[in-house]
């Protein structure tokens, strides 16, 4: 059986500061924060809202290890998950 997380991705860096905005991550009834999706262990889909170009390093390490990741057209869901947090 295949484990599957929804991922609401951030940009790394916030008005040009270099803080870190970690990604938020559904799993179920589980949500959490990573800092980078490489930290993700024993995922076979990772399903993200959008891909920005500061994790297209992360997602191809991702892919490396093959992991399935699919970019999302209607987001509604992460939405919807997001204000229930």
């Amino acid at each position: 059986m295949s484990r599957a997380i929804y991922v609401d991705t951030s940009r790394t860096a916030i008005n040009g500061k270099r803080k870190k905005k970690p990604h938020v991550v559904f799993e179920g009834k589980r949500v959490f924060q990573v800092n980078k999706l490489t930290k993700l262990e024993n995922v076979d889909e990772v399903f993200i809202d959008t891909l920005f170009p500061e994790i297209c390093e992360e997602v191809l390490e991702l892919l490396k290890r093959g992991v399935k990741v699919y970019l999302l057209k209607d987001t509604r869901v992460l939405k919807k998950l997001r204000l229930k947090k």
